[in-house]
């Protein structure tokens, strides 16, 4: 039901209703892995809802009862990823919302140092929603080398390791864009010398860009959907070539993809997602000004 919910879907309690009832529950049968688990959907709810604080105070009582060594197989087991463990991203993101950027980051460092390295390499799509929303806020916050780095470390390269070049994990459409971001943050902030020239025809390709409606929505609750991240690598590579039909086509696609991620996460086509929105927003108002 809480999925239901948690995509739009009306049914006869509400979601904070069903996720309070949840939270009281399992704190009633002391069994610690559901009752972190019933208060990390509770402040994944809260920061989807707007509400921060609230989100936060959640956050601080599941804080005080998980350990990643003792629960994170425990919650895998029962919930196939660490739901409990990813709402330390959750609420990093709840701090960016309130401005307090040190506390954030913070909790960032804190998933990197601590909480990752201590869970289960091979379980990748439990990885990259960990670390997901640090990605975000690492590359917003001149970080974007930090960013790479765990993203190689935690994803890609356990991902060709355990699972080969023709496996599949649910977040796999999502690792090309990520990628290929932080390349072109990482050049034209100095940090590299050079990117990877095939990205241009990477991006000039709109089958490359689509993303599923379902997908954004999912990867969306995690700060940012895949539209988005297409839509800005179009922006950034409109900027780093001096052919103006390419230029040109570059702007086209990424504002096309631009309107989908903002329509997906502005409550117009799917639910409203703040965190989701405020990484598009300025994409877009790029690309509508370059393509006037």
């Amino acid at each position: 039901m809480f999925f239901l919910l948690k995509y739009g879907v009306s049914v006869d309690t509400t979601e904070n209703e069903l996720i309070a009832n949840f939270v009281d529950e399992t704190g009633k049968h002391g069994d610690p892995v559901h009752y972190c688990r019933a208060l990390a959907m509770q402040g994944e709810t809260y920061h989807r809802q707007g509400k921060y604080s609230e989100a936060i105070k959640s956050h601080m009582k599941l804080k005080r009862a998980y350990d990643v060594k003792k629960h994170h197989a425990l919650v895998v087991a029962s919930y196939a990823s660490d739901r409990v463990g990813q709402n330390f991203g959750c609420t990093a993101n709840c701090y960016m919302r309130l401005g307090e950027l040190d506390k954030a980051m913070k909790i960032v460092d804190h998933i990197i140092t601590y909480l990752i390295p201590k869970m289960d390499p091979k379980n990748v799509h439990n990885s990259i929603v960990t670390i997901y929303p640090a990605i975000w806020i690492l590359k917003d916050n001149g970080r974007a080398e930090k960013a790479r780095e765990i993203f190689l470390k935690y994803v890609t390269v356990p991902f060709k390791e355990y699972f080969g070049e023709d496996g599949t994990t649910p977040f796999l459409p999502a690792f090309k864009g990520i990628e290929t971001l932080l390349d072109l943050v990482l050049y034209m902030e100095g940090k590299v010398d050079s990117f990877d020239a095939g990205y241009f025809d990477w991006a000039l390709d709109m089958k490359n860009l689509e993303i599923k409606k379902a997908f954004d929505s999912s990867i969306g609750n995690f700060g940012r959907n895949s539209s988005s991240t297409n839509a800005e690598i179009c922006l950034r590579l409109s900027k780093l070539t001096d052919d103006a039909e390419k230029k040109k086509r570059l702007i086209e696609n990424g504002l096309k993809v631009a309107k989908q991620a903002l329509s997906r996460c502005d409550g117009s086509d799917g639910p409203k997602l703040m965190t989701t929105y405020l990484q598009i927003k300025p994409v877009y108002d790029d690309l509508k000004l370059l393509a006037a």
